[in-house]
């Protein structure tokens, strides 16, 4: 019996420790399993930065001539004789589509260096609006400018260079000579074929001229009225044009108004070998008069 009681409490003191040790194991299993679980991040929201202007950025003011729209978000401004490219600006491109090539204009723009380029500058224009008071002839224009055509078929790029006659400058080309005194633009290969340009005073009336005219070119044949909306030159926005031809001549009269300024053009066109090329470039240089 003594020796059964002995087993039966080794048995008791066996069942115990293994009782015992498995509480402790899971203790810490579970103590464990608490230490390493990770806490649920909570979920951040994170504001986008907002843009914010280069710190090198500098903001400057200028007045310069409407060159005229280089694509539909960049302009060419002429400031001090030097045409440069600008930028449009976020609000800017509706004041900018209002105006007219050879307008006098204030603006501020944004100067901003480019990144790899020491020497180059980013032009954007903030603000832009045409100069209260001044016209444009006033503003010193660049001494060249180019302007495309459309000659024998092809187009083609032609530099005109600034001339001055009484009150105005306009831009003329080297198929012509510009006499100054006579208000009279001339092609070179033959004195024929000319433009004669004169400065109306004020308080003109413009049916007086009509009327005049009509007198003058009934001589060459039937008067036409040309519409601005029928017209296929480059010159354009002009309060009148009257044309007459015959298989030997074609004349024409044309008053044009540029910043309140009115000027009248007579244009005088052989039928021969150099006509082609006279209309685009006579008619070109007519466009391009501003008031002094």
């Amino acid at each position: 019996m003594k020796k059964n009681k002995n087993i039966t409490t080794k048995l008791t003191v066996l069942l115990s420790s293994t009782v015992l040790a498995a509480c402790l194991l899971s203790a810490c299993s579970d103590n464990n399993s608490n230490t390493n679980a990770s806490p649920t991040p909570s979920a951040t929201v994170s504001a986008s930065p907002e843009p914010t202007e280069s710190p090198d950025a500098v903001t400057k003011q200028a007045q310069g001539v409407f060159v005229g729209l280089a694509d539909s978000h960049t302009v060419e401004i002429t400031v001090d004789g030097e045409a440069a490219s600008y930028q449009l600006g976020e609000g800017t491109d509706e004041a900018a589509n209002a105006l007219k090539e050879g307008d006098a204009v204030s603006f501020e723009y944004m100067e901003e260096a480019v990144e790899g380029d020491a020497t180059a500058k980013l032009l954007t224009i903030t603000k832009i609006e045409k100069a209260a008071g001044d016209k444009p002839g006033h503003m010193e224009l660049p001494a060249t400018k180019d302007f495309k055509f459309q000659l024998e078929g092809n187009e083609e790029t032609r530099t005109g260079t600034l001339a001055k006659g009484d009150g105005y400058a306009l831009y003329i080309f080297e198929q012509f000579k510009f006499d100054a005194a006579a208000g009279k633009l001339i092609m070179n290969v033959d004195n024929n074929y000319y433009v004669e340009i004169s400065k109306l005073p004020e308080g003109f009336k413009l049916d007086k001229i009509k009327a005049d005219a009509e007198k003058e070119l009934a001589s060459v044949g039937d008067v036409q009225t040309i519409d601005p909306k029928d017209s296929s030159s480059t010159i354009d926005d002009y309060d009148l044009m009257l044309k007459a031809a015959s298989n030997k001549l074609t004349k024409e009269v044309i008053v044009k108004t540029v910043d309140g300024t009115s000027f009248m053009f007579k244009v005088n066109q052989p039928v021969g070998e150099p006509t082609e090329g006279f209309g685009p470039l006579a008619f070109a240089s007519m466009g391009s008069i501003v008031s002094q």
